[in-house]
């Protein structure tokens, strides 16, 4: 009778350590797991021209895109500018910010947040913010190939010269004023194609519409073309070409502007 219930406690005992050890190394699965899914990329390219002497030339341009990953969610963070001066005199300095949250629904589909700022006073706007929601979709995502499409519709606000500037920026009515006499709603659609052609280089197309839906011929296209190639695990050479078209620029600008760009990339 003592055998047997000596043998009946050891046999507890040895099922309470089993039953622990096994929860203790789920748990550390499941922290591992977590650990994991949390994935962080970027990358940051850096193009320079000077000159001086007889002309004294400046060029300065960043573009940096960091990625967080993390369970089904995904934040975009980009930011760029570009500043040339020629002779000491201004002739080119653009801003463009943007912030963008992805929510996955399933492997293809997914909902998206939009947030974006961009100055260009040589194209004749100082400022222009827009906020957007709307959904997306992956229709080809493989080891070497990416093609997916985004749609959203927002809010926009801008101020550009063919805005009447108020003298009387103190009185809070006026302000008001300028501001909604400024916003409209808009629509947004991107596609985006990524094509790995090697182990080392990678291609990047991407053409964005944007629409004014209280002025529908009030629209623009931004084309995007870049290739990549990495000489390391960290550094890589960036050439890009960015066409920008404005089918109704601000009176007395271009229609169209384009950016030629080879730049140094560091990616972490």
């Amino acid at each position: 009778m003592v055998q047997e219930v000596e043998k009946k406690n050891i046999f507890l005992i040895l099922f309470c350590l089993i039953t622990t050890t096994s929860f203790l190394m789920s748990d550390d699965q499941n922290k591992q797991k977590k650990m994991n899914n949390f994935q962080y990329k970027s990358t940051t390219a850096l193009s320079l021209v000077m000159t001086r002497g007889n002309s004294e030339t400046f060029s300065l341009s960043m573009d940096t895109d960091h990625n967080f990953t993390f369970y089904k969610n995904k934040i975009n963070f980009k930011g760029r500018f570009i500043k040339a001066t020629s002779n000491q005199a201004h002739k080119t300095e653009i801003y463009y910010v943007h912030l963008k949250y992805d929510r996955n629904l399933s492997s293809r589909a997914y909902l998206l947040g939009f947030s974006r700022f961009e100055r260009n006073r040589q194209a004749g706007y100082d400022y222009r913010i827009a906020l957007s929601l709307g959904g997306g979709c992956n229709w080809i995502k493989r080891k070497n190939t990416e093609l997916s499409s985004e749609a959203a519709i927002g809010w926009n606000n801008e101020d550009t010269t063919r805005r009447v500037n108020l003298k009387n920026i103190n009185n809070p009515s006026a302000v008001i004023e300028k501001t909604m006499s400024a916003a409209f709603i808009s629509a947004l659609m991107v596609h985006r194609w990524v094509y790995q052609i090697n182990d080392s280089a990678r291609l990047h197309l991407q053409e964005t519409i944007f629409l004014n839906l209280e002025d529908l011929l009030d629209y623009r296209t931004n084309s995007y073309a870049a290739i990549t190639t990495s000489i390391s695990k960290y550094f890589a050479l960036n050439t890009s070409l960015q066409v920008i078209f404005e089918r109704k620029p601000v009176p007395g600008y271009k229609h169209t502007d384009l950016y030629l760009l080879s730049s140094f990339v560091v990616k972490l």
